[in-house]
């Protein structure tokens, strides 16, 4: 076998090789919660939950201030067995800074009303589950900052829909650095508990289209904002680690994660498909076009749906205009010709894409299908972490050995939550992983919890897409990041992606995008008229060298100089631009 070199991954190849194992239990069976505090964005996450039975995970405020749980904010439903990074959405009219989160079943004895929460309408339904003589629920915090894309106002104001903190601060808008905070462009105080419709006046010298609103504690002299000018003084709230802070857009974007369009194989479809865009903030009225993939850029239309002027929540766009593909790409369009009328390729000069402020067309891909999305890595604490894993029923991921180059043992497992399963840490012994496994993708079809393919026949079967199993080699450890797999200068895209253009300047088409996460080798570099250093990647394609960030400056600076030209293998015919990335600056 060759050398690997592998970085963000989302592959399908055939299964090769695989082990029998004994029947794993996730862990003990008996019902549980964790959760951690948190910066939240009007939704909080549980990180496991253990259900004997199908149930609901149930968020509740704090009743009154007084320490107790009080109103319900949210519920999501769970399965029987082990959930991971359970979203659930809050209802935030009432949300407080201390929440409650806790296990109620779906009582089977509910008739006709299976699958619905009835705690507090029918008697004695859904209750919660009682452990050791108690109910079953854990205190937490969030730090709530709910912030929709959204046009500056004409007064220079930009305005939050909800802040929910547990002490006195600031509401701070901060410029976007490169995908993070930078300098301050206003700020307003903020109360204790729930703050609705904040409204933060911002300065016109250093904006940009991005903006971070964050929350800062009000430490100093009260009422008077000193943070950089007083020492430890205002500074960031923190919660479990993680600023509590978030990127919203001034100018046209869309929002849309990862899902379901193509089930696995055997699955049932739903026939058309239809996807859901988280949001859409439009200039005037236009279109959220979906494409198909088309050898990583965008290809022909799948579907699309008409968005008014300003900002377009939970936007449904039915697949029926053509083939859908495992990777879609949405992109917005506006509407100039025919009112309501999508004449794009059909008429010319008419609805075509939206191009951002720094000459991007508004669009990025999503995975569509079940899906691995993964980074080389070396193994933290004993773990491996998962960027994504995406799947259609609940199911578990299985770590492979290598064998050969192809996947060998089973090593460990990890029970998946259906949909996507997000920054997933899996313990592994490091002795039995080495440099190389396979993680696979599983369905969880027969004792709930209890990973049994290859003891229990039919059960827990991979995940096959298109008649492939769903897996990908992971290069973990030290060695995987070598020189030994990796040349001495590569480069990796954050935020949302960047684009990879044609040659060393903007001027130069799209040609594809390098994901968030993902890396690239770098094979030469050369300077565009503006003075920008531009690096090409070993596909050919370009990348500008202050949206990426480099494996090893002196190792990249030392990169020998090319010729600024690019020949891409030939696209599928669209009639269409190609697609871009939303990265700012890029």
């Amino acid at each position: 076998m060759g050398k690997y070199r592998f970085s963000k991954i989302v592959v399908l190849i055939v299964l090769l090789a695989t082990a029998l194992v004994s029947p794993i239990r996730a862990q003990s069976e008996t019902p549980s919660l964790s959760v951690t505090d948190q910066v939240s964005d009007g939704s909080v996450v549980i990180a496991s939950v253990y259900s004997e039975g199908s149930g609901y995970v149930v968020i509740r405020n704090d009743g009154g201030g007084r320490g107790t749980p009080g109103p319900i904010l949210g519920f999501t439903p769970v399965g029987p067995g082990w959930s991971y990074n359970v979203s659930v959405d809050l209802a935030l009219d009432v949300a407080t800074a201390t929440l409650y989160a806790s296990l109620h079943t779906d009582d089977p004895n509910d008739e006709g009303n299976t699958g619905t929460f009835d705690f507090g309408e029918l008697g004695g339904t859904d209750s919660p589950v009682i452990v050791d003589d108690e109910a079953l629920q854990v205190a937490f915090k969030a730090q709530v900052i709910a912030m929709d894309d959204q046009f500056v106002a004409e007064d220079n104001t930009v305005t939050l829909n909800d802040v929910v903190t547990d002490a006195p601060g600031w509401l701070v808008i901060h410029a976007d650095a490169g995908g993070t905070f930078g300098a301050v462009l206003g700020q307003t105080q903020v109360r204790s508990g729930r703050n609705s419709n904040v409204s933060v006046e911002i300065a016109s010298d250093g904006r940009t289209t991005v903006l971070w609103p964050m929350l800062h504690v009000d430490t100093g002299e009260a009422g008077v904002y000193e943070f950089g000018a007083v020492e430890g003084a205002d500074g960031p709230v923190v919660a479990n680690g993680a600023v509590a802070a978030l990127p919203v857009w001034t100018e046209p974007h869309i929002r849309m994660s990862d899902q379901i369009a193509i089930p696995g194989d055997g699955s049932e479809a739903a026939s058309p498909a239809t996807v859901v865009v988280e949001s859409v903030l439009s200039a005037g009225p236009g279109f959220l076009v979906i494409h198909q993939d088309a050898g990583g850029s965008f290809g022909g239309v799948a579907g699309f749906a008409a968005v008014g002027d300003g900002l377009n929540q939970d936007v449904e766009v039915v697949l029926d205009q053509g083939d859908v593909t495992a990777v879609l790409w949405p992109m917005l369009h506006v509407d100039t010709g025919v009112e309501g009328e999508y004449e794009f390729g059909t008429v010319e000069g008419a609805d075509g894409p939206v191009i951002d402020s720094v000459g991007n067309v508004v669009a990025f891909p999503i995975n569509a299908a079940p899906s691995l999305t993964m980074s080389t890595q070396e193994l933290v604490d004993g773990t491996l972490t998962i960027s994504s894993a995406l799947i259609d029923a609940p199911g578990w991921i299985a770590i492979h050995s290598n064998n050969e180059g192809a996947p060998g043992p089973v090593i460990t497992t990890y029970p998946l939550s259906a949909g996507v399963n997000s920054n997933v840490v899996i313990p592994v012994d490091a002795d039995a992983a080495g440099s190389l496994v396979f993680p696979m993708l599983h369905y969880d079809t027969n004792e709930p919890g209890i990973y049994e393919f290859g003891a229990v026949e039919g059960a827990d079967v991979p995940v096959f897409l298109a008649g492939n199993v769903v897996v990908a080699p992971l290069g973990l450890g030290v060695e995987a990041l070598t020189a030994e797999t990796l040349p001495d200068c590569s480069v990796t895209a954050a935020g949302q992606g960047v684009n990879r253009r044609g040659g060393p300047g903007t001027d130069a088409a799209v040609v594809g995008t390098l994901g968030a996460g993902e890396s690239a080798v770098v094979t030469g570099q050369a300077t565009s008229a503006s003075g920008a250093v531009w690096w090409q990647l070993e596909d050919g394609s370009w990348v500008r060298e202050d949206v990426v960030t480099a494996s090893d400056a002196a190792a990249c600076a030392s990169v020998p100089a090319a010729d600024g030209t690019y020949t891409p293998s030939a696209p599928a015919s669209t009639g269409s631009e190609p697609a871009s990335t939303p990265e700012p600056g890029s």
